[in-house]
């Protein structure tokens, strides 16, 4: 039993020590921070943006769809956002047009009525265009493409400045009166930022 006896003292030693060893940790180390779970984020989905468009038309406050979608992008684009791309024509996207319009020089009867030449004006100062020619592609060649489009010109958006887009432009030059050299020159440039010559 002296055995016994000798062996639960030594027990009892080592859980004291080992459980003053565990308090002192503790003390040591602070207070325990409570960690709360936190959800996951929540994926919120990107709208798409189709800026490319068979044609470009007139849009009212109300109005919805995937034109007003392509409207809010190209908004985005040229720096009169942000818009919630969400294909309503409501509050954000009417602040975007006031804005816009603000900018124009004169008078415009019902200037929250977005007509082509707006396009033409967004599409114009949302990427640099001037210089352009045949040869060139990417992104600024399909602005400049839809910018043509939105001015009535006949055209495929692909990116490529080739035969058809030279001739596009050839047209949109005269019907401002330029000479037509199928290349973005300054004027050209300024009568796209005016919205066109129609």
């Amino acid at each position: 039993m002296d055995s016994e006896g000798t062996m639960r003292a030594r027990a009892r030693s080592i859980t004291t020590t080992l459980t003053a060893a565990v308090v002192a940790a503790v003390v040591m180390a602070g207070p325990v921070p409570v960690v709360e779970a936190v959800p996951p984020p929540v994926q919120v989905a990107k709208a798409e943006c189709r800026r490319t468009l068979p044609a470009y038309p007139e849009l009212i406050p109300g109005a919805q769809g995937r034109a007003v979608r392509s409207l809010q992008c190209v908004l985005n684009d040229a720096g009169f956002g942000p818009v919630t791309v969400d294909g309503d024509y409501g509050p954000e996207t009417r602040a975007a047009i006031d804005e816009l319009t603000d900018g124009f020089e004169c008078c415009i009867k019902q200037p929250l009525r977005v007509r082509t030449w707006y396009w033409t004006i967004l599409f114009t100062r949302s990427h640099p265009l001037g210089g352009l020619e045949q040869g060139d592609s990417g992104i600024r060649v399909k602005t400049l493409q839809r910018a043509l489009r939105a001015d009535g010109e006949t055209l495929v958006v692909d990116g490529d400045f080739g035969a058809q887009t030279t001739a596009q432009v050839k047209v949109f030059q005269g019907k401002c009166g330029e000479k037509q050299t199928g290349r973005v020159n300054q004027q050209m440039l300024f009568n796209l930022s005016q919205g066109g010559c129609n």
